[in-house]
């Protein structure tokens, strides 16, 4: 007989950006960090851990008094060290470790779902009589300069960060201090949250078997390298929220979020490409991920829900088999969900047809490509391109399409002198074989037509100098 064990954080994005402080930001995820390192030593040995990352770990136990020690202590060392997490708990018994099921995973699964419907005491619970700190709501605990009042949670924040800062500098002394939001932000006060998440590796991970754990640190390391190499050259325009495991969340200057994200889904897949693990199983692990373009006073939460809902949307799209982003720029204060702005701002409806101005997603690999798109972006930048009369275009398809088609027809024969434009409609084939300076619309079903200018138009509102 033998135990799998499992814990998760719950409402990980919540703790990590409760305030659009920077260092807040960063200590929350340096506490995460440390977590997952105090969970290695509460386990004692690395080969019995099976994941541990992103708030999420879950481990094997030969004995029953092994894990009994880890369910006692652990919960109680995360919620002491990091006021405002709430972790749940759950252990199932296996018959065979050396061949843990699908069913068995699923039943863990089941079980920390139930144990997450069970309200949890926070530790700093105040009365009303208690001072509490502004931006939290939180009782009081502590002066910064005697005049920033700071709850527990945001006090264990800003110690971690400054910890996480001291190191930095040991390593770099010339590493540069970010503490606020608007530091990371372009010239046109916009910022870009994304998310990136791996796909199909809840189907892996049974087949992996007695595998599992050196395949859970090797996809760890992959993820890691994969961000390091994409933020080279751009150390003081990202700073990563989120990583491990197969996840990603990372806050960066909105001009370098595509040229990053790119770069990361290359070398994400060329990393898992070499894991020996999965040898049999699948040739790379692919990724998807969605991209929050947003003002740098945004409230973070939204941007990085956003995120991961534009994440998941790519994940349905491509199937989970194929890398590719869907990113949207927020500029309005209510956003509620994707899909429903989606259907109600991103759709033209007529008799006959319906159109669409969200072609996304972008594909690493295939068409339309990421950098067949940017191409394209970069093309429209330029001083003599149309880009503004394309607007209007956009607007007329919404109210109606027989003057929308010879406006297009009006912006074409203007500039079908200029060099460029010749250039203009060999990248948008690219895209998609059926796009043209002459045609901007693509029919993918019997009824509904896509464009990739609103997309254009979104990069280039946000971005000042494209990367």
């Amino acid at each position: 007989m033998a135990y799998l064990y499992g814990a998760s954080i719950q409402a990980i994005q919540e703790y990590i950006f409760a305030t659009n402080q920077l260092r807040d930001i960063v200590g929350a995820s340096e506490i995460i960090k440390s977590l997952e390192k105090k969970f290695e030593d509460y386990v004692g040995s690395r080969d019995k851990i099976i994941l541990n990352a992103a708030g999420n770990f879950k481990a094997l136990f030969d004995t029953k008094e092994q894990m009994q020690e880890l369910v006692k202590d652990f919960t109680k060392y995360v919620m002491q060290n990091a006021y405002g997490i709430t972790i749940s708990q759950a252990v199932v018994e296996i018959n065979n470790k050396e061949d843990i099921t699908k069913d068995d995973y699923k039943k863990l699964d089941d079980n920390l779902k139930i144990q997450r419907n069970k309200p949890t005491i926070p530790l700093d619970l105040g009365i009303s009589i208690l001072e509490q700190a502004p931006k939290t709501a939180r009782p009081l605990y502590s002066y910064v300069k005697r005049t920033e009042k700071l709850d527990v949670s945001t006090s264990q924040k800003q110690e971690k960060y400054s910890n996480w800062f001291n190191n930095k500098r040991k390593e770099n002394p010339s590493y540069k201090e970010i503490k606020d939001i608007s530091n990371l932000s372009n010239n046109k006060n916009k910022i870009a949250v994304i998310h990136a998440d791996g796909n199909g590796l809840g189907q892996l991970v049974p087949l992996l078997k007695s595998k599992i754990s050196s395949f859970s640190k090797k996809l760890d390391d992959a993820t890691n390298e994969a961000f390091e190499k994409a933020s080279e050259g751009y150390e003081d325009k990202i700073r990563e929220a989120i990583l491990g495991g197969d996840d990603l969340t990372v806050i960066c200057n909105a001009d370098v979020a595509l040229d990053f994200i790119q770069k990361y889904l290359e070398n994400f897949e060329e990393n898992t490409s070499k894991i020996d693990e999965l040898k049999g199983l699948t040739d790379k692990l692919t990724a998807c991920a969605g991209i929050a373009y947003c003002n740098d006073k945004y409230p973070f939460h939204y941007a990085v829900s956003l995120a991961e809902e534009l994440c998941s949307e790519a994940k349905d799209k491509s199937k989970r088999e194929k890398s590719c982003i869907i990113f949207h720029n927020i500029q309005s204060s209510n956003f509620q969900s994707w899909e429903k702005f989606e259907e109600d701002e991103l759709t033209a409806y007529h008799k006959d047809k319906t159109i669409k101005f969200s072609f996304a997603p972008y594909y690493l690999d295939k068409a339309p490509k990421i950098n067949d798109f940017r191409v394209v972006v970069s093309f429209y930048k330029q001083d003599n391109s149309p880009i503004s009369k394309l607007r209007n275009w956009i607007g007329e398809l919404h109210k109606n399409e027989a003057y929308a088609n010879k406006l297009l027809n009006r912006i074409n024969q203007i500039s079908k002198n200029d060099d460029n434009w010749d250039i203009v409609s060999k990248a948008l084939k690219r895209v998609d074989s059926k796009l043209s300076s002459q045609n901007l619309l693509v029919k993918r079903d019997d009824s509904n037509y896509y464009t990739p200018i609103y997309d254009v138009l979104q990069i280039l509102s946000v971005a000042e100098e494209l990367k």
